[in-house]
């Protein structure tokens, strides 16, 4: 059913998801009328209800000679998903020294097609401060996602408060987007680059130590590496030295 399968996803076995209904549905009940509703065996259901009852989920009580289960409000079901998180962040710094350390090798992340693609653009929003962007042509944001997409993600970067330098090439009079307009209130710092400069592929370097690439043949990729993204910061500087700075609005 469609309820035990959310409660699997939360993390639940099957006869742990199949007991806990049962019990929610019984409101309070013997082992007898637990195992027959539930399907599962009583010689183990015994273990599925001290594992349930280990995580908040299931109560018991004694009713005379016998010990009657209830399930806990459904709300423990929410707490106990709070609690793994928490548990899950807490970890998180041993996790990453970790991952930091398997390899000196640059990751490569490999896309295809508009919805992969999208997983890079992604990076800017976890950027701390700033994101920089060669951006060609207004075909490359068709490419990853269009305007609707790009207006969603300019949303939840200004709401961080993450700045964008962008290198453009198209006409300084073409508006693609209201929040990918030059100014203050986007926080978006724009330049045009010279028009002879004809490319149709975007880059995009984020302050969390990658470089992305992605054009309008519909691939991009991910790069993970301090070198690479030391060489592309300084010739994105150069380029931006050449450029020209948009008017308020420009974009």
């Amino acid at each position: 059913m469609e309820r035990n399968k959310l409660l699997i996803d939360l993390g639940l076995s099957e006869k742990q998801a199949r007991t806990y209904v049962a019990i929610l549905e019984l409101g309070s009940a013997p082992i007898k009328p637990v195992a027959q509703r539930s399907g599962v065996k009583r010689t183990s259901i015994y273990n599925f209800i001290d594992e349930l009852v280990g995580l908040g989920l299931v109560t018991q009580t004694k009713v005379g000679r016998a010990t009657h289960y209830q399930a806990s409000p459904p709300s423990r079901l929410a707490e106990l998903q709070r609690e793994r998180l928490k548990s899950i962040e807490q970890a998180l710094p041993e996790f990453t020294a970790l991952y930091n350390t398997l390899s000196t090798k640059p990751r490569i992340h490999y896309f295809v097609g508009i919805e992969q693609m999208k997983n890079i653009v992604h990076e800017e929003t976890r950027c701390k401060k700033e994101a920089l962007y060669i951006w060609p042509n207004e075909q490359t944001t068709e490419t990853i996602g269009g305007k609707r997409f790009m207006d969603k993600i300019n949303q939840e970067r200004i709401s961080k408060g993450i700045r964008i330098r962008s290198i453009r090439f198209h006409d300084p009079g073409l508006r693609l987007l209201e929040r990918s307009q030059h100014g203050r209130k986007n926080l978006l710092t724009l330049h045009f680059a010279d028009v002879d400069y004809k490319i149709n592929m975007a880059m995009g370097l984020y302050d969390t130590g990658k470089v992305g690439f992605f054009g309008i043949e519909g691939f991009g990729i991910l790069i993970e590496s301090k070198e690479l993204h030391q060489l592309m910061l300084l010739l994105f500087e150069l380029l931006w030295k050449k450029s020209k700075p948009a008017k308020k609005g420009e974009g």
